[in-house]
């Protein structure tokens, strides 16, 4: 009768799921990497890493190294158009003097006079030689964009880990509802059982009443297991960017693949784990920042350019139009010899900025090892207790069966029945958290070494 009840359940449960969504691995990590906001907002920095690594932004001023801002020292030349000034502006205007001399013959009243001015120009300037800053600078841009890249991988891992977390403690909780159900089934067997015995003599009303408290309580734990399903469905489609109401199920078994090697892992951590990653990154774009500030204590030397047309007429005087154009080349030259210490001291500081990367890799390296280790041993222990539970739930199952046969030929009371029941459903919650906790050990041992992402 058990097993008929099972079988009765599991097509039950396969009916309502043809309704719905199976929700399987590969849709969980793909809908993650693409849709979930915090991986959408890293993209969006590493877009912008991409667009500032181009040489039209290599540049900078002359006291502050490391400065993406463009500006007249780079590798392309600067070009610019200009045509009048606020003190004198390309247009019309109109004087009206009044003079007076001692001859008053010679004296002008409210003279009006009429101009036009055109001076229009085009500059070009070009620094080919800054102490070889530019060429810092865009080494510089170009370790940048690789952290912004190794900082969107640690922001993929480390949502990818929670949606996958998620999505296995359903698969959890989906498996001891389960058992769960199972065991309503079992105690609508026993609850009929009961009252049948009643009606024959056999039994007592305290054995009716006992099943039907216990079948009610079993309901209940459902209802609260489904409630737990349900929170972590709608935390799921969050993760997943989808509508909090969207109805899935998911698959109904944890599958662990991975082996734990602690010396295989611990051996290539530090060109794997993307922290260490990220420290190493940091120290080579100080150093490049170091070579940006030294590159100021040399001279800049560079070509410049210009082509200019000025035309201006009057409408009284000696003079009443004059035109000059024509076009200006040569080499500029300029050397800071003195800034008041400004590039001395921004040197010694950026040694020491070099200095604290180092500290804080060294720190990243032990710290790495010791989430390793500990990842490691988690693994280990977790396939240990695994292992342990699945003996218990078949062992539990076996106990349960003879229980059942022994209350049914009246060989035992019903206390004795349902707490054997009872250590069945403690032994399948056991192993179901067991999963879990295995696969998540597992999830964290990948997530150190850089392995949760495939390359």
């Amino acid at each position: 009768m058990r097993y008929l009840f099972s079988l009765l359940l599991l097509a039950m449960v396969s009916t309502l799921a043809k309704g719905q969504e199976v929700l399987q691995l590969e849709d969980v990590i793909k809908m993650t990497i693409e849709n979930n906001f915090d991986i959408q907002l890293a993209k969006n920095s590493v877009q912008v890493a991409d667009n500032n690594n181009n040489i039209g932004l290599v540049g900078g001023s002359q006291s502050t190294g490391g400065t993406v801002s463009g500006g007249v020292t780079g590798m392309l030349p600067q070009i610019s158009i200009s045509a009048g000034s606020p003190a004198n502006p390309m247009g019309v205007g109109q004087t009206i003097s009044t003079l007076r001399y001692s001859d008053p013959t010679s004296n002008v009243n409210n003279q009006i006079l009429n101009t036009t001015s055109y001076a229009p120009s085009i500059i070009a300037t070009w620094y080919f030689f800054d102490g070889l800053k530019m060429f810092a600078t865009k080494s510089k841009l170009n370790r940048l964009e690789e952290l912004s890249n190794l900082q969107f991988r640690q922001t993929v891992e480390t949502t990818l880990l929670n949606s996958l977390s998620a999505y296995y403690q359903m698969i959890s909780i989906q498996q001891y509802i389960n058992s769960l159900r199972t065991s309503l089934a079992l105690g609508d067997e026993q609850k009929k059982l009961a009252d049948q015995k009643q009606k024959i003599g056999a039994g007592s009303a305290v054995d009716v009443y006992q099943t039907q408290i216990d079948y009610n309580n079993i309901q209940v734990q459902i209802i609260q297991q489904q409630n737990l399903l349900n929170q972590q469905k709608i935390n799921l489609n969050n993760l997943l960017r989808r509508s909090p109401d969207t109805d899935f199920s998911v698959p109904d078994t944890i599958v662990v693949q991975t082996t734990p090697n602690y010396q295989t892992a611990v051996g290539s951590l530090e060109s794997t784990s993307s922290l260490i990653r990220i420290s190493q990154k940091n120290i080579e774009i100080s150093k490049l920042g170091l070579k940006e500030f030294k590159g100021n204590m040399y001279p800049r030397i560079g070509l410049t350019g210009n082509y200019t047309f000025q035309a201006n007429t009057n409408s009284v005087g000696f003079q009443r139009y004059n035109r000059n154009y024509g076009y200006n080349l040569g080499f500029i030259f300029s050397w800071t010899l003195l800034n008041n210490f400004t590039t001395n001291t921004a040197i010694k500081n950026q040694k020491v900025q070099i200095e604290s990367d180092r500290i804080r890799l060294e720190a990243a390296k032990l710290s790495e090892r010791g989430v390793l280790y500990r990842a490691y041993l988690d693994f280990q222990n977790n396939l240990t207790i695994t292992d342990l539970e699945k003996k218990s739930v078949d062992l539990a199952n076996k106990n349960l069966e003879i229980a059942s046969q022994r209350f049914k030929q009246g060989l035992s009371n019903y206390i004795e029945y349902r707490t054997v029941q009872q250590s069945y459903e403690d032994a399948q919650f056991r192993l179901s958290q067991a999963m879990y906790n295995l696969k998540v050990s597992e999830l964290n041992y990948l997530r150190v070494q850089g392995q949760l992402v495939k390359q």
